[in-house]
């Protein structure tokens, strides 16, 4: 008995060193809503474009656009390197806000956007009322052409 119960704590401490947890690559793109530049009838709601590249074990490079739609199409965006740690990213933008927060956690259909801040009407140096929130469906797993989100111009990186 004794034996039987060696072995068995013996091969729970070997699974348990050998399981080290992977974190999932989150290099692609990823889209919010349904906007179509060629509809002819305008947006509402909102929608919105991430991409992501994977740099380094924990760092990943990030474009993120979002816009409330019509009638007024507000919209944020940033271009930022953010630490990757267990399939989270956390933006930080403390020159426009301070108390800014967005956390974006990945899994392998999408990303799950929560922005904090104090005042969600001018939050995150973003435009009038416009809240990162949401979940952007992962639509493409090959590494983008980042993009810049206003002038659409590609980053050299």
């Amino acid at each position: 008995m004794k034996n039987l119960i060696y072995i068995l704590t013996l091969l729970s401490f070997t699974s348990c060193k050998t399981n080290k947890i992977k974190t999932m690559n989150p290099t692609g793109t990823y889209e919010l809503g349904n906007f179509n530049p060629d509809l002819e009838k305008e947006t509402t709601g909102y929608f919105g474009l991430i991409q992501v590249k994977r740099f380094a074990k924990n760092k990943i490079i990030m474009t993120f656009m979002i816009n409330k739609g019509a009638p007024s199409f507000n919209s944020g965006s940033f271009v930022d390197t953010l630490e990757y740690k267990s399939d989270r990213a956390i933006y930080k933008n403390t020159e426009f806000d301070p108390s800014c927060e967005i956390t974006f956690d990945f899994s392998v259909n999408g990303v799950t956007v929560k922005e904090k801040t104090d005042d969600y009407n001018s939050g995150c140096g973003f435009g009038h009322a416009v809240v990162a929130n949401g979940f952007f469906q992962k639509t493409s797993y090959k590494k983008p052409i980042l993009r810049e989100p206003i002038t659409d111009e590609p980053i050299e990186k």
